[in-house]
């Protein structure tokens, strides 16, 4: 007999996030043989036709002061906009989604009824989600829940007393009534683990992933081509990559190197001798970025060492499904930096060692240069498929169901 499962997210197509293609993989990559899947959404402007095998169900969020969505990339001076905005929003209202939770659980109570639903899956950020997912236990404590954390949340690096002490309390309720928590890698896994006194929750590491199948590329390109794909903010700039590049050149400037930086906006200087070298490419559709990538010879990733632990980025997935060589200013010791070594995808320095990434650049530039063909470890590469990591949901979720 079929599972009727409602998964609960903010996020979800046609909004265009990292979330929403996490939720959107769950729902397409569960086993329609196995399970009903509903998905109870927030409403956009935007027209979306659904997939036919998934019905959602969308609310509005009517009310009058209310959170700014990242549904693109835009320029730096609107997302700060946005992010200033959005923190006055979170200070002075209890929720920023109460209209859509006050629409949800005065909706859904007849959706679970009607579909004799009977597992939840919700998501973190915002919190919206398991606040209404708390609710609909309390009314249906038959429900299996699965409270789903794409991000820390009480112990989130930035956080207003105010808010830390409102995740705080929204957790010790997830964590004495929902039935699992899963999270996106295992340092957050544990951390939530470590916070959980109840002995009986399941806790899981479900990562994201890549969702196009890999394909090998030969490129004959005159130049060693470098792309980065994505945008820019904070620390997570391409300033220490540049002086590196630019110092590796200007001891041999007959290398032949050029870099494509792809949806980025250009809130930091490239050096005068690399004009010509670096282009700045606007925005474009997500198949022509990989589209993009596949061309290149090397792709660029960064994100900068800053005391979190377990962020892998969204992007790392799609990166090694190119099956090019990653040329990774990271966390060394964190799990982006694991798992390239794990596929042999790349290579790993620390975003702030400026001599290491020209060395590590020139070991590119060689690998190249001779026409050596790297041996990534396919396997590792294929478990991060979308579909393999929902296989790990459908695991959790008939455990859950077993046991009740």
């Amino acid at each position: 007999m079929k599972k009727n499962i409602l998964i609960i997210s903010i996020y979800y197509p046609p909004i265009q996030s990292i979330a929403s293609n996490r939720i959107y993989s769950f729902a397409k990559y569960l086993d329609k043989e196995k399970y009903n899947v509903y998905v109870h959404t927030l409403s956009t402007q935007k027209f979306q036709k659904e997939d036919e095998n998934i019905i959602v169900h969308r609310v509005d969020n009517n009310v009058f002061f209310k959170p700014l969505l990242f549904k693109k990339r835009t320029n730096k001076l609107l997302h700060y906009s946005k992010v200033i905005y959005n923190k006055f929003v979170n200070y002075f209202f209890e929720d920023e989604y109460r209209g859509w939770i006050s629409q949800s659980l005065a909706t859904l109570p007849s959706l679970i009824k009607e579909k004799k639903i009977d597992i939840i899956l919700s998501t973190f950020a915002p919190a919206a989600p398991h606040r209404v997912a708390l609710e609909l236990k309390k009314e249906f404590p038959h429900l299996t829940w699965i409270a789903d954390m794409r991000d820390e949340m009480s112990q989130g690096i930035g956080l207003t007393p105010k808010l830390k002490e409102r995740y705080e309390k929204l957790e010790n309720e997830i964590f004495a009534n929902a039935n699992a928590v899963t999270s996106v890698s295992k340092p957050l896994v544990d951390e939530f683990a470590s916070l959980c006194p109840n002995s009986k929750m399941l806790f899981r590491e479900i990562r994201n992933g890549y969702d196009f199948e890999l394909q090998e590329s030969q490129n004959d390109n005159a130049a060693f081509t470098i792309t980065y794909t994505g945008n820019f903010y904070g620390e997570r700039n391409p300033v220490n990559f540049l002086k590196a590049l630019n110092n590796l050149l200007e001891k041999d400037n007959n290398k032949k190197i050029v870099v494509n930086l792809v949806g980025v906006k250009t809130h930091f200087e490239i050096p005068e001798a690399l004009i010509g070298k670096v282009s700045v490419i606007a925005s474009v559709e997500h198949t022509k970025a990989i589209e993009i990538m596949r061309k290149s010879d090397a792709l660029l990733l960064i994100h900068p060492a800053n005391g979190r632990k377990g962020i892998f980025t969204g992007k790392l997935f799609e990166y090694l499904a190119t099956l090019k060589p990653i040329i990774a200013l990271v966390d060394e010791e964190d799990v982006a930096a694991e798992l390239i070594r794990e596929a042999n995808a790349g290579y790993v320095c620390d975003n702030a060692d400026i001599e290491k990434i020209e060395t590590v650049l020139e070991e590119a530039y060689q690998e190249w240069s001779q026409k050596r063909k790297r041996a990534f470890n396919k396997d590792v590469v294929l478990k991060h498929h979308r579909k393999e990591q929902v296989l790990r949901l459908e695991k959790l979720i008939d455990e859950l169901t077993d046991e009740r």
